[in-house]
């Protein structure tokens, strides 16, 4: 899906928080064919592309682990975070980067990860829900309820239930007649804390789950999801998690 421009309320793109941008451009280009444009007037950020079109960003950041951290567009940065905050979520920093956007990474009252993104006026990514892009993003949680209503009452989203292997339930976020994201409900059993899943498009999950670990990532899991496809995980040099799905071949 080709991007102009990304309606409030609806994700906009993901940005990997990192503190080396250099390794992680230079493992996700051998990966997945991204190139690297610098943004104007600022050395925090960088836009990644496939195939000449924007389809994640970089931002350098001094402390913290590496993260992908999914950013829905917003009109009013200041007065969503404030909202945000009303409803459990705490502020872990913003960027103004003058001609090209505003941005905040926030948590959730869980402690997952989330971004804000005021066009300024780049809206994002240009690609989406296509190979080298992202395909979908979805919250893990122990408590579906509690990002549910955090997400519901921030920004306007629907949600509904569902059954799939190999899954129990999933919940799924709408925004009108557009499904937004979705939340996985982790088993009790899973070494992992609440976070957002950035889930990338690729022509084959298996050859590209090899592919990332001979170029220094490790690999987490992989499986079918018969309604979804071949989805894998690895952590990447920089122990961010990256998920990737690609058709059952």
């Amino acid at each position: 899906m080709h991007c102009e421009s990304h309606t409030p309320g609806s994700f906009c793109t993901t940005v990997l928080r990192t503190r080396d941008p250099q390794r992680a451009a230079t493992f996700y280009h051998a990966l997945a064919g991204w190139t690297v444009e610098p943004v104007a007037g600022t050395r925090q950020h960088l836009l990644m592309l496939f195939e000449g079109k924007v389809v994640a960003g970089f931002q350098d950041v001094f402390d913290g682990p590496d993260e992908w951290v999914p950013h829905v567009s917003v009109t009013d940065i200041d007065r969503t975070m404030s909202h945000a905050q009303t409803l459990g979520g705490t502020l872990v920093d913003t960027s103004d980067a003058a001609g090209f956007a505003r941005l905040a990474t926030l948590r959730d009252a869980e402690g997952a990860r989330f971004g804000l993104w005021q066009p300024a006026p780049h809206p994002g990514a240009a690609l989406m829900e296509e190979v080298g892009s992202v395909w979908w993003l979805e919250v893990m949680t122990r408590d579906v309820e509690r990002p549910r209503t955090f997400y519901g009452r921030l920004f306007d989203w629907q949600s509904y239930d569902t059954v799939f292997e190999p899954f129990h339930s999933y919940t799924v976020f709408k925004r009108g007649d557009v499904q937004e994201g979705g939340i996985l409900k982790m088993d009790p059993e899973w070494d992992a804390s609440p976070c957002w899943n950035s889930i990338f498009a690729v022509n084959d999950c298996d050859a590209a789950l090899e592919k990332a670990c001979r170029l220094g990532g490790s690999a987490i899991f992989i499986h079918t999801v018969p309604t979804a496809g071949r989805i894998g995980g690895f952590i990447d040099p920089g122990g961010a998690a990256c998920l990737i799905r690609g058709p059952v071949i």
